[in-house]
């Protein structure tokens, strides 16, 4: 074990994608509860520039590179989180959910194009349009799933890290390293934000900060996709573990069930088909040779 430890890869890996982050979404999240203790209207906040943070502070360790304008797709990554969460934060606070659902959509298609769009212009009109329709539609559609509502979203977080978890798992075997490194990032990011909003009593989880979660999680996924390779099989399985746990979310909600039990059932339920994933991102990756 002693030996792992010592090799400055193994290292940088565990540090840069797992330590680091979390110290820092820890300290987000303590420094903001007690800053937000006199305006408690601020406290909606607190997880979404939590996650937000520590995930920037994994993604600075990692790539290291916040250039303006972007220089590559994972340059986009940043950027994309900041602002999209600032949208959908503010569309979060109108009365009228249609501002929410606009706001996510909005913000699912122009992620999407500025994603694909080393892609689809080397396609024709019709393939590029088609390619971003889906994933925009797919995106959209599976951030309304996890998020109906304005209620706590702590139901949310256990699959957006299983999610999370099951990326960083598949992204290696797909030949991207540091796609599982950021997986790994924002799984221990979620980890830690889902725990501290267990043990503050009374809080909430409210959209804003799940939506940074999917915004962040389904452009690493657009990216395993169309840049890492991985197989469309692996890709719908991966689709099919987020709705599984949006599913259960939204059955246990109108059920009325609270207890902590029930809301990690979701992330237990959207397990089974990560594992699914994993399986077959393992056995292609055997097929393949087992190399990178």
């Amino acid at each position: 074990m002693w030996n792992i430890w010592q090799s400055g890869f193994v290292r940088s890996l565990i540090l840069d994608s797992a330590l680091l982050p979390a110290v820092v979404t820890m300290l987000m999240v303590v420094t903001a509860y007690y800053k937000t203790r006199k305006y408690p209207s601020w406290r909606n906040i607190i997880w979404g520039a939590a996650i937000l943070g520590g995930f920037g502070g994994g993604y600075a360790l990692t790539y290291r590179d916040f250039s303006f304008p972007p220089r590559t797709v994972l340059s986009w990554l940043p950027w994309l989180a900041l602002v999209g969460g600032i949208v959908v934060a503010i569309a979060d606070r109108r009365k009228h959910s249609g501002w929410r659902y606009g706001a996510r959509g909005m913000t699912a298609s122009v992620s999407a194009w500025i994603l694909l769009w080393p892609i689809v212009r080397q396609e024709s009109v019709l393939a590029a349009f088609l390619a971003w329709l889906t994933v925009a539609g797919l995106w959209s559609v599976l951030w309304l799933a996890l998020i109906p509502d304005k209620r706590d979203q702590k139901s949310t977080g256990p699959t957006l890290f299983v999610g999370a978890v099951g990326l960083a798992l598949v992204a290696p075997l797909s030949g991207s390293i540091l796609l599982a490194q950021f997986g790994s990032a924002l799984a221990v990011v979620l980890a830690v934000a889902l725990v501290f909003s267990f043990l503050i009593r009374g809080s909430r989880w409210d959209s804003p900060s799940a939506d940074v979660g999917v915004l962040i999680l389904g452009a690493l996924m657009v990216d395993l996709r169309f840049y890492a390779g991985a197989s469309a099989v692996v890709m719908v399985w991966l689709v099919v573990s987020l709705a599984a746990g949006a599913g259960v979310a939204s059955i246990l909600q109108h059920r009325g069930s609270s207890s902590r039990w029930a809301v990690l059932t979701p992330g237990l339920i959207s397990s089974l088909p990560m594992a699914v994933a994993g399986w077959m991102a393992l056995q292609t990756y055997l097929v393949s040779g087992g190399g990178y």
